[in-house]
């Protein structure tokens, strides 16, 4: 089976959007979320060849080897930056299982086989997440169009009229948050062998699901896309098959797992070799840690919730502005070393 490394964007480029990414893009446009994500989209193909251009041919810990100022620089907001991440990611998936699945589980037993896996799954390289990727690719592309279609008998396209009922601001502010939430992780293959061609591919496949299932949620609620923390999913509870089979929600809906895993498993790797380090009982504690804050800060207490999801974002776009100039300076103005 050939390692594709390319691979990962797609699931990378979709972890971010269940349940807060979008409800976040619902909750600024409404039933025009899906003009945003066109706009968005265009937005985020400048963002991947940003990061294109700003790869490095050298491992992270061997590029950032030496001990200068702007190298320590990087190491720490990057260390920042994916810890961050993962506290987002893990925050979605808590929640998640909190709401919908196992709502008398605390998260940090719900959530801790996906941090184990995660963590153990690439102790040195890409090379086994692109192999389980690739299978997984498959299955997550099979489950979009199972889903749906089991909901065309639900579909009323009345429900997009009238268009552009949402202010043009707000259309542009949308896409612009789009554009970061579907970029973001993609920052984690700076320092792999990607190709702009097929990265641009594979992201581009990546925001027709997603625009798939926005639309799909649209043309189902109507005005009601504002209501659901996790729309998708409530939308999928209506499917019904053969009239008698019900609660096939919770398979079809384990697409979104398969991202929030993979984006999981590479920042593990990523945080491993920052770090300068093989032990994955390294990256393993520090997501522990995290999952801990996160189910004794976040998924018990409704404020911090909201204050979480109004603003990720927008730490994420600052985030990766300071990535970008710190390698933007190393590449090009001060030689590599």
């Amino acid at each position: 089976m050939k390692n594709n490394n390319n691979l990962l964007i797609y699931f990378l480029s979709r972890s971010l959007f269940l349940g807060g990414g979008i409800s976040t893009l619902f909750l600024n446009c409404s039933k025009d979320a899906y003009i945003s994500i066109f706009l968005g989209t265009l937005l985020g193909i400048i963002i991947v060849y940003i990061i294109y251009k700003l790869k490095i041919n050298k491992e992270l810990n061997i590029y950032l080897k030496e001990k200068q100022v702007l190298n320590i620089l990087i190491k720490v907001i990057f260390i920042a930056y994916i810890i961050f991440g993962i506290f987002i990611l893990l925050i979605i998936l808590a929640t998640f299982l909190y709401s919908y699945f196992l709502p008398f589980t605390p998260s940090i037993i719900s959530c801790l086989p996906f941090v184990f896996l995660a963590a153990f799954l690439s102790p040195k390289s890409t090379i086994k997440i692109t192999y389980v990727a690739q299978v997984l690719f498959i299955i997550s592309l099979v489950l979009i169009i199972i889903k749906t279609l089991l909901l065309t008998n639900y579909f009323d396209f009345n429900n997009l009229l009238p268009v552009l009922t949402t202010k043009p601001l707000n259309i542009f502010k949308t896409s612009l948050i789009f554009s970061v939430l579907s970029t973001a992780p993609f920052v984690l293959l700076i320092d792999e062998n990607i190709n702009l061609k097929q990265s641009l591919k594979y992201y581009l496949i990546s925001t027709l699901t997603i625009l798939i299932v926005v639309l799909t949620i649209t043309i189902v609620l109507g005005e009601l896309v504002n209501i659901y923390s996790y729309p998708e999913y409530s939308v999928l509870r209506k499917i019904r098959l053969f009239n008698f089979i019900e609660n096939i929600e919770n398979f079809i809906s384990i697409g979104w797992f398969f991202d929030i895993f993979v984006c999981l498993s590479l920042s593990s790797l990523k945080l491993k070799k920052l770090l300068n380090t093989n032990n994955s009982l390294i990256s393993f504690g520090i997501t522990s840690i995290v999952l801990i804050l996160v189910n004794y800060l976040i998924i018990n207490n409704f404020i911090n919730s909201v204050i979480i999801y109004k603003t990720f974002s927008i730490i994420l776009f600052i985030f990766m502005s300071l990535l970008f100039l710190l390698f933007t300076l190393k590449k090009y103005i001060y030689k590599e070393s």
